[in-house]
């Protein structure tokens, strides 16, 4: 019988099925698009069962692979990868297949369609999944270098110059990246003799204050988590991403940035929950990449650029949240995660259809698009009013816990900071909106025959999300806030 102990390993598993399956079509557009429809259905049914298989967004599900599943295929083969599935990574996981399966749609909603293309995104999916479901740190890591393959290959599949110059890069430091990860999971392995991240956790605290040893994994995990996260000083690489890949991939790439800070940053509290420090350098860090993140965006002429540099900065709003290291802050910090990105992924779906429809997303050529598609134009302006933290939408609701939560610990410059990175975003999208779709000589012609039906029903249905969210905000933000309290952080 199903039960959440095989259904789990499932959302690892079948993307990675079903990228092997596309990979094989390669250039048979309408089986791609079949099979890639039927798998989104089945990858955002997954999760869904799984909150309401058991109890509604309770409990921490600990659970070694599939013995079921894995006997129909191999019998006698038990597969021994661990999986922790709280409240959040539920969350998560939903939030993660739901957004992957919109990008999916607006990539073969397009006139050519990749096998090679889809499978990538499907095995970034698997990848992303597993690092926020994994429960052993070293299968962590090696999920980690499996997603920026997949990432990279995505960025340079656009085939242009700046393209393939942003996923060396990426790769490169990514490299780099992966070997302070690995290297400090080898300390820890040599030091405590276990990989479990339950267990680490327990032997760490018997032990009472971190050695030496311990010091320096704790330091170099942290650098992994600052890279794979897009913080400072890592977040021109970030940002160089989000702006040379397609538009709706971007949304995607966002998207498991986004997930992979909380996830990684919920393991480095469970693994060093009694190292201070750890919370403080993840506070730098993240005003930092707030600050540099926001005074880049004001300065973007580029529609591309200015929203990977909001994307940006709104990571570090997740990673200030984290960093308070309270309770209150840790989880508005998750909160702001899965408010921000449903309404960056409005925004890159928005200049996905920019440039589908008047071939450049550069503010100076652009102008009168009003005239031309008002939906988007008002979508656009929502989408910044959500992403602002502007009432009744989503984002105002974590935003607003932040600031409750940096005064309550003492430190009200960051909730002005806050206060002041909302204005900022504000005044770089709106910017952008008015260059677009309201200021009058635009030097471009448009695109008749692009009318983004497909655009139009995910954008509503992402913006009614964004809505309910802000006006039912505890549906979300109890269970995340449960689940901290849980970690005991």
């Amino acid at each position: 019988m199903l039960n959440n102990s095989t259904l789990i390993p499932l959302m690892v598993v079948l993307p990675l099925i079903m990228a092997i399956v596309v990979n094989f079509l390669h250039q048979k557009d309408k089986s791609v698009k079949f099979i890639s429809i039927v798998s989104l259905v089945v990858f955002v049914f997954v999760p869904i069962v799984t909150l309401y298989g058991v109890h509604l967004f309770s409990g921490h599900l600990r659970t070694g692979s599939f013995p079921e599943i894995s006997k129909l295929l191999i019998p006698e083969v038990y597969m021994g990868i661990v999986y922790s599935y709280g409240t959040v990574q539920k969350i998560l996981m939903l939030v993660l297949t739901v957004l992957t399966g919109f990008s999916v749609l607006m990539v073969i909603n397009k006139k050519m369609v990749s096998g090679v293309y889809i499978a990538m995104i499907f095995i970034s999916l698997a990848s992303t999944s597993a690092i926020v479901l994994a429960d052993d740190i070293f299968n962590f890591f090696v999920f980690t270098e499996v997603l920026v393959v997949a990432q990279v290959a995505l960025v340079i599949a656009v085939q242009e110059t700046k393209s393939f110059k942003a996923g060396f890069k990426y790769m490169i430091f990514g490299t780099i990246s992966g070997a302070s990860i690995l290297l400090g999971i080898a300390l820890l392995l040599g030091s405590y003799g276990l990989l479990n991240i339950t267990d680490l956790s327990n032997a760490i605290k018997a032990g009472g204050a971190l050695n030496p040893i311990g010091l320096s994994a704790a330091a170099l995990l942290t650098l992994g988590w600052l890279y794979e996260s897009g913080l400072f000083p890592f977040h021109i690489i970030k940002s160089n991403m989000y702006e040379n890949a397609k538009p709706e991939i971007s949304a995607l790439l966002q998207v498991q940035s986004k997930i992979v800070l909380v996830a990684m940053a919920i393991i480095l509290f469970r693994v060093f929950s009694g190292f201070a420090l750890l919370k403080s350098v993840m506070l730098g860090f993240a005003i930092f990449t707030v600050v540099i993140g926001s005074v880049m965006a004001l300065q973007q002429v580029e529609l591309r650029k200015l929203l990977s540099f909001v994307a940006v900065s709104q990571a570090g709003l997740v990673g200030i949240g984290l960093g308070l290291g309270t309770t209150f802050g840790i989880a508005a910090g998750i909160f702001h995660a899965v408010n921000d990105v449903l309404s960056m992924a409005i925004l890159f779906f928005v200049a996905s259809f920019v440039y589908d429809k008047f071939k450049t997303t550069k503010l100076d050529e652009l102008g009168e698009g009003l005239q031309v598609v008002p939906l988007v134009g008002f979508v656009m302006l929502l989408a910044t009013l959500a992403i602002s933290g502007v009432p009744p939408f989503n984002s105002y609701q974590s935003e607003w816990r932040l600031i409750q939560a940096a005064t309550q610990a003492g430190a009200p410059e960051l909730a002005i900071l806050i206060i002041l990175l909302s204005v900022a975003t504000f005044v770089a999208i709106i910017k952008a909106f008015y260059m677009i779709f309201m200021k009058p000589g635009s030097k471009v012609e448009f695109d008749p025959e692009v009318r983004g039906n497909m655009f139009k029903a995910i954008i509503v249905v992402l913006i009614l999300a964004c809505l309910a969210i802000g006006l039912f905000p505890h549906m979300i933000y109890d269970p995340i806030y449960n689940f901290v309290v849980s970690l005991g952080v």
